[in-house]
């Protein structure tokens, strides 16, 4: 039974009651990109479940005009602390229909939510104004009054007002164009659209300004299209054909029809999260949808890819079906990670997609080995804890799980179990356990007994992951589990319930762990074992020393590029969790000279990067020379120059091996080299393969003057893609010179940097080996600056690379600093930038005087 609340003094302060229930919205916004202002009204047809005089809605950053109810003056108040607003009627509320009229203004905000301003420079250099919108988790409230929680799903019917020369857009297709004139005499339109399907206001979207679009593709009788800005139709093509292929592909995987009536594709200027999956109209920074292929490079390419099929993937995972509550956030993008993985490798399979997977793997796995790590589901009440959610765990981690569910349940039965969930639940609220449920229960149709939910619930509600030992013993493989930290001292038992792929001999075998121990008999106990076979499973595996030794360089060899990844992938990792020295660990790599995988080198440049920090400046000449031992072999096999038909996984395999040679191995020729196919590619884009230019413009920065530095500056104001300029901006932050990387951080404040982009500008900054502290003390001197110019996500994204910052005193200093400054919307990732710092800090005290001492 629904009971209303009679005062304000009843009300939970996050979460608005449920007695009043949204059903349908008009929504009329006028947006003045002249003033930056807008004006508009909402109608709100609703359900009263229990008689009141109380009506709670959400608003922010909003003038309230004038509240009707039911055609009657209601009095109202903005609770500018919890984000309210209450009305208060006069006569008691019915059970039953009622209609909420309110009138609101508001500005149009620099900081990339709600209803906000985004700007770009047209041919002659005059400043053109966009409207645009972003509401997730918590900000449709800013642009106008609504019940703005997940599970209040309801029909929005939205008109936008503009100049006639202007394109509007929202989630419906346009149904119907007037022109009226307005108070100051000018001509403008008023654009209405088709109601949208029921769905939560988080994914409410419009998009109001001078701007052009594609052609119509019909994706089996979906309309698609890009909208950009003017000038940029000739970086269209690659985004539009991914996002129609992925759209039918996600449609036959499914077995449901898109569930909406189009889709537009919209590349802002400015946004600050990478794209957001607004029904029918999902927006997008610039650089994750518009693309030259003939100049970017192959992970350019396939971060459009991944972001477009990820947000395509949501218009059912997320957007059909939607979590009741934020704490279910997770799944959402888990699904969506994993989802985009699986289109793109059905896009391109000459990407290995799902071999290049275990990158992002390896990034959960950094922020899950710390002890202040979080479980993947957690309570969430306020908005700063929605915004806590988007992290690695969510995504990462979270995609990483459900791939490994898939790999041991079978790709088709995993499928069915989706369908299952979708069909279910079409345009309703779920828990997470529904998913688990409707997987469980189409295994169980099909023969299974494998418990999906007790299975899933071991891996989503406690932190961390299983270090999985393995020994042999009395003719049977050991395995045993106990929880993996980057403290080695700090050996937790696990309880998780984990699928084991085990291949002995060439045979693979299933097993599901489901206590901390699990035997599995060996018919050969001298044979060769791989634990975690085809690399999956969310664990690392630690291989007694007899069965480490039987992984001979013929065994290794014949390992798939995952297994190869995840072996070089652990070992650095014991190192920093000092189970293993990093001498040992250069010794386990130096076998893999003849190793020609692109995956399998970005394990290992990852651990040689690390080990730069670690040996100190007097010792750096040596380590240099170990790399270009490690490197020359394989850069002289596959050439300076790309081979007729060479795939992008080779071509993306040279620009690494070469920059690793020219950079961590401080080779002279190497260098020589790189400027001039440097010098070629800003002649001539088109005479140098993409991989190369990008490699070249990673070594000219790191090792240039300020000569380089001036010409990078300009090349990124002159840049034709936003590939290319990306490219440029972020060099500036790796020349190895203090001046310039202050100047660097002057210039990200400067406003000539976008403020999605300027974040990232000093992070990468203050990943500087030699000079981060100097972007560390300039973002300290510039806080508050920083707080209040960028947008709230970022924040936390700007200082994450302190834990680079590998000395006790700079880990002193670090934790002073935020202890008296926290940031509230990201308080769980900083206490992991922390930890994960002082990690650093002991890898390098532990691991110094031995690589010193050995080198």
């Amino acid at each position: 039974m629904t009971i209303a609340p009679e005062t304000r003094a009843d009300l939970d302060p996050y979460r608005l009651p449920r007695h009043v229930v949204p059903r349908r919205y008009e929504v009329h916004l006028d947006p003045n990109l002249r003033t930056s202002g807008f004006t508009g009204r909402v109608i709100i047809e609703c359900v009263v479940e229990a008689p009141t005089r109380l009506v709670v809605l959400n608003a922010k950053d909003l003038e309230i005009g004038a509240v009707f109810v039911d055609g009657a003056p209601a009095i109202h108040a903005i609770d500018a602390t919890d984000d309210r607003l209450i009305i208060s009627t006069t006569d008691t509320v019915s059970v039953g229909p009622t209609m909420i009229d309110i009138t609101f203004s508001g500005v149009l905000n620099d900081k990339l939510r709600g209803f906000y301003r985004s700007t770009y420079r047209d041919d002659d250099g005059v400043e053109q104004v966009i409207a645009a919108s972003q509401m997730q988790s918590t900000d449709c409230r800013r642009a106008f009054p609504c019940f703005d929680e997940p599970d209040f799903k309801a029909v929005f019917a939205v008109t936008l007002a503009c100049d006639p020369d202007h394109l509007a857009i929202s989630n419906g297709p346009e149904v119907e164009r007037t022109t009226f004139t307005d108070s100051e005499g000018h001509e403008r339109s008023l654009v209405r659209f088709a109601d949208t399907m029921p769905m939560s206001t988080y994914l409410v979207a419009f998009v109001v300004g001078r701007l052009e679009t594609t052609s119509v593709v019909d994706v089996g009788g979906v309309p698609l299209r890009l909208v950009h800005v003017p000038g940029k139709s000739h970086l269209t093509a690659f985004g539009l054909d991914v996002g129609a292929r992925s759209l039918q592909w996600f449609v036959d995987y499914y077995g449901i029809p898109y569930p909406d009536a189009k889709i537009d594709m919209v590349a802002l200027p400015d946004f600050a999260a990478g794209a957001m999956e607004n029904v029918g109209c999902i927006t997008y920074r610039e650089s994750l949808l518009l693309v030259d292929p003939a100049t970017s490079t192959q992970s350019e390419q396939q971060l459009v890819a991944d972001v477009v099929s990820h947000e395509l993937a949501h218009m059912w995972f997320g957007d059909l079906v939607t979590m009741k509550w934020w704490n279910g956030i997770w799944l959402n993008e888990a699904f969506a990670t994993f989802m985009e993985v699986a289109a793109c490798a059905a896009y391109r399979p000459d990407w290995d997609r799902w071999t290049t997977f275990s990158l992002d793997r390896t990034a959960a796995f950094d922020t899950d080995s710390l002890a202040s790590t979080r479980p993947i589901e957690f309570e969430v009440r306020s908005p700063d804890d929605c915004e806590g959610m988007f992290d690695v765990l969510t995504y990462e981690k979270g995609g990483s799980i459900l791939r490994m569910l898939e790999q041991y349940l079978g790709e088709s039965r995993f499928r069915d179990g989706i369908r299952h969930y979708l069909r279910t639940h079409s345009y309703g609220n779920t828990e997470t356990s529904d998913l688990w449920d409707a997987i469980e229960a189409t295994v169980e149709a099909d023969g299974g007994g494998e418990p999906v939910r007790a299975l899933m619930d071991s891996w989503i509600w406690q932190p961390g992951y299983p270090l999985i030992g393995a020994r042999v013993e009395g003719g049977a493989l050991v395995l045993r589990q106990r929880r993996f930290s980057f403290d080695a001292s700090n050996d937790e038992e696990g309880n998780w319930l984990v699928p084991v792929h085990v291949r002995v001999n060439g045979s693979t075998t299933k097993h599901l762990m489901t206590s901390e121990e699990l035997r599995v008999p060996l018919s050969d106990p001298t044979a060769s074992v791989v634990v975690n076979a085809e690399g999956h499973g969310f664990y690392r595996v630690d291989y007694s020393p007899e069965l480490l030794a039987r992984l001979s360089h013929d065994v290794v060899a014949g390992m798939n590029t995952v297994e190869r990844y995840n072996l070089v992938d652990d070992a650095w990792n014991a190192v920093v969790a000092g189970r293993l020295s990093a001498i040992d660990y250069l010794t386990l790599i130096s076998d893999f000279t003849d190793e020609r995988e692109l995956a399998v080198w970005q394990a290992i440049s990852i651990g040689l990067r690390g080990l730069t920090r670690v040996v100190p400046e007097s010792h750096q000449e040596k380590l240099q020379a170990r790399v270009r031992t490690l490197v020359s072999d394989a850069v002289l096999d596959i050439g300076w120059d790309p081979r007729p038909n060479e795939d992008d996984l080779r071509s993306k395999l040279r620009g690494l091996l070469v920059t690793l040679l020219a950079v961590n191995g401080g080779d002279d020729d190497a260098r020589v080299r790189c400027r001039s196919i440097f010098d070629r590619s800003v002649v001539d884009s088109s005479d140098v393969h993409p991989e190369l230019a990008a490699a070249a413009t990673a070594v000219v920065a790191s090792t240039g003057d300020a000569v380089d530095y001036g010409r990078f500056r300009d090349l990124f104001r002159s840049a034709a893609t936003p590939q290319e300029q990306l490219r440029y901006l972020y060099a500036l932050a790796d020349f190895d010179d203090a001046n310039l990387i202050l100047e660097t951080c002057r210039f990200a404040l400067s406003g000539e940097v976008k403020s999605q982009n300027a974040p990232f500008v000093l992070a990468r900054a203050m990943q500087n080996r030699r000079n981060g502290d100097v972007a560390w003390r300039f973002v300290r001197e510039n806080w508050t600056h920083a707080n209040t110019t960028f947008p709230v996500n970022t924040i936390i994204r700007m200082v994450q690379p302190v834990a680079t910052l590998n000395t006790p005193e700079k880990g002193a200093e670090v934790g002073a600093f935020f202890a008296e400054h926290p940031i509230p919307q990201s308080a769980k990732t900083l206490d992991q930038v922390l930890e994960r710092q002082r990690v650093n800090i002991a890898l390098r005290e532990r691991e110094q005087p031995r690589i010193v001492a050995s080198l």
